[in-house]
C-alpha cells in the first residue's frame, strides 16, 4: 500500500496518526515514518496494520521497496 492509501483506510476507521501516535506512545513523526516505510519497526508497522485491519504483510509485502517521490521537472 502507498503511504496515501493507508492514511485513508486510517481516516475510514476514524483514527488520526497523531492519535495512533499517542496511543503507541510515540511522536506524530515516528508514526509518520513508519507509514511512509523509512521507519521499519515491526512495533509500530503491527499498530498500523491492527488499526486499518490489516496485516503488516498486505501493507508492507516483503520485498517490497519504498515508494520513490515523483521528479517533477517544469
Amino acid at each position: 500500500m502507498t503511504p496515501l492509501e493507508i492514511k485513508i483506510e486510517l481516516l475510514k476507521a476514524g483514527i488520526s496518526i497523531r492519535h495512533l501516535a499517542r496511543q503507541e506512545g510515540v511522536s506524530h513523526t515516528a508514526m509518520s515514518y513508519t507509514i511512509h516505510g523509512v521507519n521499519k519497526g515491526l512495533r509500530l508497522r503491527k499498530a498500523v496494520a491492527r488499526a486499518i485491519g490489516k496485516s503488516v504483510e498486505e501493507i508492507w509485502p516483503p520485498g517490497s521497496k519504498k515508494p520513490s517521490r515523483a521528479i517533477v521537472e517544469g
